[in-house]
C-alpha cells in the first residue's frame, strides 16, 4: 500500500515562502542589511547548492531543522608536482592506455566538480535499486575530503564506477578504472574486518557491477561471501533490545567523527539490498538460493518510520523524498521473496502443477496490484530518478512470469502438439507465455529511455522474452495468425536491440542471435513449403512409382525407408518426452549454471555461428578481454 505523507509544518523552499509569514523565513533582516556572503559553504549548503550565510549552524541548516548537520570542510591543499617527476613521467605515457584507464595511484580521485558529477549520477540513477548507502553522511565525508582509508576509497571508487557507467554509454571505458582502484583496497582479509563500507562496497561490486562485466561466476561467489559477511555482522537480526541500536529515528544524521554508528533503519536497507542484489542475480543465471530466506532471518522490512515528526511528510519535502526514495526497496523485497520461492521450485521441479503454478502466479499479481499507483501505473508523473527504478520493477514482473510458465511451452514444444490439441490447463499457461512475452517486448520498445541503466536491463529481459516467440515459431505451425503474431514480435525484439546498442554492450549480440534463429526458421518454413507443394505434386502425378519393384510410392529404396523405421520416429521430429520421465535430463542441459565460463569465451563450439570472431574483437573494451581468471 502506498501511504502519503503530511506534515503540520510547511516544508518550503526558502524562496517560495513569501506568502507565510515572517514566521516561515529562515531569519528576519532589519532594513537596510545587507547578505552575509562567504566564500567557504558549509557541506549542506554545497550538496543542495544554495547560498551559505557562513555562521554556525548557518540559517538554511536552521531552516531545514538539521542544525546538527551544519558543517564546514577544510580546503583542500593543492600538491603541485615537481619538473623533474613531469620530465621522467612523460615517456613512461608512450605505451600506456588511454587517460581514462590509465593505472593510477589507489589513492586518486577525480577533480572536484567530476567526482560530484559522478556521485549525483550515482545517486540519481543507480542508488534508488538498492539503497544501502546514507546519500547524507557519504556527501558529508567526501565533501570534507579527510578520509584516506582504504574502506572508504573502495566504497567511493565503486560509486564512481556506477556513476559513470550509469551518465554516459556503453561505448564508456573509464568506469572500469574506477573499479580497478576499488579492487585495489579490497583483499581477502576485508571480509574478517567487520566494516560497513567494505561491506557496501563488496555488495555493489559483486550483486550489480560486475554483471555488467559478463563475470557472473566472480560475482556469484564474491555476493556470498557478501552476505556471510552481513550475517556475521549481524544484519539479518532484529533486534528488540533499543540498546542494540544507536538511534530510534529512521532518518537519522550519522555524525561526522562517528563512523562505525548505524541507524535500524540503514542496517535494514543494507540487508535488503543485498538481498535483493542477490535474488535479482540468481534469478538471472540459474543459481539456487542458499537459504537466502528462512526462519533465522528476522531482520524487518525497510521503510518503518518511528519518527513522528515524519510520519505526514509534505509533499517535496526533504522527508517525502527520502521516503519516495527508500519506496522501490520496500515493494523489491517483497518481490524477491516470492522469486525466490519460485525459483527453489524450479530448481526442485520444472514443471509445477497447474494449481501450484497458477498460485504463484496470482501472487505476482497480488504483489502488483498493491504497488502504490506511483509505481505501478508508468503513465503517473513522478520525480525522474523514480522513472528508471519502475520500468525496471515492471519488466521484472513480466520477466518472472515468462520465467514461470515458460517450461510448459518448452514440454509442449518438445511434443511439436498444435495449440488446439493440448488440454486447459496447457492452453492456459502456454498462453499466458506467449502473451507476456509480446507485451514486454512491446513495453520495452514503447518505454525504455535512452539511458545504459535501462538499456543494459531492458536488453537481458527482451532477448529472455524472444525466445517465447522463436520456439513459437520452430514448434506450431498449425495457425497462420499466430505465426503473423510471433514474426512481427520478433521484428519488434530486433528493432528494440538495434535502438538501444549505444546502450547495452549485449544488444548487438543478442540481435546476432535472434537474428541467426529467426533467419533460421524461415529457411525451414521455405523448405517445408516447397516439400509440401512437392507432396502434393507427386501425389497428382500420374507417372508413380507405385508397382516398381524396390521402390516406395515416393521413389525412395525400401530398404532405406525400413532402416529409418527403427529409429522410432522420422527424421526431423522431437524426441517423444514420455522416454525422458519427468524431463530432468532435458532441464539439466538448459540451466545456466552447467559449466559456464566468465566473460565472452565461446564454449561448446558456438564459434561455428560466427560468433567467435566476435568474441575475439579487437575492438571490444579493454575490460571485456578477460580479468586474468584461469578457465
Amino acid at each position: 500500500m502506498f501511504h502519503t505523507f503530511q506534515s503540520s509544518v510547511a516544508l518550503r523552499s526558502p524562496g517560495s515562502a513569501g506568502d507565510l509569514g515572517e514566521q516561515a523565513k529562515p531569519a528576519a533582516r532589519s532594513t537596510g542589511s545587507r547578505r552575509i556572503s562567504t566564500s567557504n559553504a558549509c557541506v549542506e549548503c554545497r550538496r543542495r547548492k544554495i547560498r551559505c550565510d557562513g555562521t554556525q549552524p548557518c540559517g538554511q541548516c536552521r531552516w531545514y531543522q538539521h542544525p546538527e548537520a551544519c558543517a564546514y570542510s577544510k580546503p583542500a591543499q593543492r600538491v603541485v608536482p615537481s619538473r623533474n617527476y613531469n620530465d621522467t613521467a612523460l615517456p613512461s605515457r608512450t605505451n600506456s592506455p588511454p587517460p581514462g584507464i590509465a593505472e593510477e595511484s589507489p589513492g586518486a580521485v577525480p577533480p572536484g566538480k567530476e567526482g560530484q558529477a559522478l556521485i549525483e549520477s550515482y545517486f540519481e540513477r543507480v542508488h534508488l535499486f538498492f539503497p544501502m548507502i546514507d546519500e547524507r553522511k557519504f556527501w558529508t565525508t567526501y565533501l570534507y575530503g579527510e578520509r584516506s582509508d582504504s574502506p572508504w576509497l573502495a566504497l567511493l571508487n565503486m560509486v564512481f564506477a556506477l556513476g559513470s557507467l550509469a551518465s554516459s554509454t556503453a561505448d564508456n571505458e573509464a568506469h572500469y578504472s574506477y573499479f580497478t582502484r576499488s579492487r585495489q583496497h579490497l583483499s581477502l582479509e576485508s571480509f574478517g574486518s567487520g566494516n560497513l563500507e567494505v561491506l557496501q562496497a563488496l555488495g555493489m561490486m559483486s550483486g550489480y557491477y560486475m554483471h555488467y562485466l559478463n563475470r557472473p561466476n566472480e560475482a556469484h561467489s564474491l555476493m556470498g561471501g557478501t552476505l556471510r559477511m552481513a550475517t556475521a555482522l549481524g544484519l539479518h537480526r532484529e533486534y528488540a533490545d533499543p540498546a542494540h541500536h544507536s538511534s530510534g529515528n529512521t532518518l537519522s544524521i550519522m555524525q561526522h567523527g562517528e563512523p562505525d554508528s548505524i541507524s535500524p533503519e540503514m542496517r535494514r536497507r543494507i540487508w535488503w539490498s543485498l538481498f535483493c542484489l542477490d535474488s535479482w542475480a540468481s534469478t538471472t543465471i540459474g543459481r539456487p538460493s542458499l537459504g537466502r530466506m528462512g526462519a533465522s532471518i528476522t531482520v524487518n522490512l525497510p521503510g518503518k518510520i518511528t519518527n513522528p515528526a515524519h510520519m505526514f511528510a509534505q509533499p517535496n519535502s526533504a522527508q517525502y523524498i527520502e521516503q519516495l526514495k527508500i519506496l522501490p526497496l520496500i515493494h523489491a523485497s517483497e518481490f524477491c521473496k516470492i522469486g525466490t520461492r519460485i525459483q527453489d521450485r524450479l530448481v526442485e521441479q520444472p514443471l509445477l502443477k497447474f494449481e501450484e503454478l497458477a498460485q504463484f502466479d496470482a501472487e505476482l499479481v497480488r504483489w502488483h496490484d498493491d504497488l502504490p499507483s506511483i509505481l505501478a501505473n508508468t503513465e503517473e508523473p513522478c520525480p525522474d530518478f523514480l522513472k528508471r527504478v519502475r520500468l525496471v520493477m515492471k519488466w521484472r514482473l513480466q520477466n518472472i512470469r515468462i520465467v514461470l510458465h515458460r517450461p510448459v511451452l518448452l514440454s509442449t514444444a518438445l511434443r511439436r502438439t498444435p495449440f488446439v490439441a493440448l488440454s486447459a490447463e496447457e492452453k492456459v499457461a502456454v498462453g499466458k507465455c506467449r502473451l507476456i512475452a509480446a507485451k514486454t517486448i512491446e513495453d520495452m520498445a514503447a518505454e525504455c529511455s535512452n539511458d545504459l541503466i535501462s538499456g543494459w536491463n531492458a536488453c537481458w529481459f527482451a532477448f529472455q522474452a524472444s525466445m517465447v516467440p522463436l520456439i513459437s515459431l520452430f514448434s506450431d505451425a498449425s495457425n497462420s495468425d499466430d505465426i503473423d503474431k510471433w514474426r512481427a514480435t520478433v521484428e519488434t525484439a530486433l528493432s528494440f536491440f538495434a535502438r538501444i546498442t549505444p546502450y547495452s554492450i549485449a544488444a548487438r549480440r543478442s540481435a546476432d542471435a535472434v537474428s541467426k534463429l529467426y533467419d533460421a526458421y524461415k529457411i525451414a518454413a521455405e523448405a517445408a513449403e516447397t516439400m509440401a507443394q512437392s507432396a502434393h505434386y507427386t501425389n497428382n502425378n500420374d507417372n508413380s512409382f507405385l508397382g516398381v519393384e524396390g521402390l516406395d510410392a515416393n521413389g525412395v529404396p525400401q530398404d532405406v525407408t525400413a532402416g529409418l523405421g527403427s529409429m522410432g520416429g522420422g527424421m526431423g521430429t522431437w524426441p517423444d518426452p514420455a522416454s525422458m520421465g519427468n524431463l530432468s535430463g532435458f532441464w539439466d542441459d538448459m540451466m545456466w549454471d552447467t559449466n559456464l565460463p566468465d566473460m565472452l569465451e565461446t564454449p561448446f563450439g558456438i564459434g561455428d555461428y560466427d560468433f567467435q570472431s566476435a568474441a575475439q574483437d579487437g575492438s571490444a573494451p579493454c575490460w571485456m578481454q578477460g580479468n586474468g581468471e584461469q578457465r
